[in-house]
């Protein structure tokens, strides 16, 4: 089994199986067993961090106005479609349009 440091991951850019970019990897859903934890999902936003940095640094007329502008909803993708044999260029293994939205 291959060991990957997860927090390396974060925020790196994630492409859908014909090399379109479909957003940043943001989150990792893990279901806790009694000794380990196993990988779920992952949540791939497109504007991720532009979310969380306008959560506390701009006012919320500015906020709205973003939030209005938004309309993408993250992609959940499955433990089983994420290719990461190489992590640092993560990669999905089918088109974004048959990804589930989070």
């Amino acid at each position: 089994m291959r060991e990957i440091e997860l927090r390396e991951m974060l925020g790196v850019k994630v492409v859908d199986a014909g090399g379109a970019h479909i957003g940043r990897l943001e989150e990792i859903e893990l279901e806790r067993g009694k000794d380990s934890c196993a990988i779920v999902a992952y949540i791939v936003e497109h504007r991720g961090l532009l979310d969380r940095v306008s959560g506390w640094a701009l006012t919320a007329s500015l906020q709205a106005k973003l939030s209005k502008r938004s309309k993408s909803r993250p992609y959940r993708v499955g433990w089983d479609q994420m290719d990461l044999s190489d992590p640092s260029h993560p990669r999905v293994l089918v088109p974004k349009e048959l990804l589930e939205k989070a």
